[in-house]
């Protein structure tokens, strides 16, 4: 709580915020938020029936879906991730890692900058896909043929 221009909770005088403003984004058929606004704004479809990602008659999964491209590409050494583990990583955490990087460059912040400073990031990502079926359901969905 703020009143005045002090904190109520310390009484220390409120110093100067800091926002840094940056967006990215990986959707369906989209690389990035610029490639989506394109694609929303010439009404392209970013829902597909191909197979690239689940087999189609399995019951659980809709005819069609929306699918980003790209999800096996990762630069694990970029982010000092050993191959071995950033194998297993969830493609949604890989995501997530490249993002909050291309979030920050998009602020017009140098990542490198941030080095050694007292910097907070904050992101978040929603229940996985990939470990609802491997941990919780242990059903393998086939892969397109």
């Amino acid at each position: 709580m703020y009143c005045n221009g002090t904190s109520t909770i310390d009484s220390a005088p409120i110093r100067d915020e800091i926002v840094i403003s940056g967006i990215s984004g990986r959707f369906p058929e989209s690389d990035n938020v610029r490639h989506l606004k394109e694609n929303l704004l010439n009404k392209v479809d970013l829902g597909s029936d191909d197979c690239r990602r689940w087999q189609h008659d399995h019951p659980d999964i809709p005819k069609r879906t929306g699918k980003v491209n790209n999800i096996e590409k990762f630069d694990a050494e970029y982010f000092d991730i050993p191959f071995n583990q950033a194998h297993l990583l969830d493609p949604m955490t890989r995501c997530l890692l490249e993002h909050t990087y291309e979030a920050i460059v998009d602020a017009g912040i140098n990542p490198k900058d941030l080095r050694g400073t007292k910097t907070g990031v904050i992101v978040g990502t929603s229940f996985s896909e990939s470990e609802k079926m491997l941990v919780y359901e242990k059903t393998q969905v086939q892969k397109c043929k």
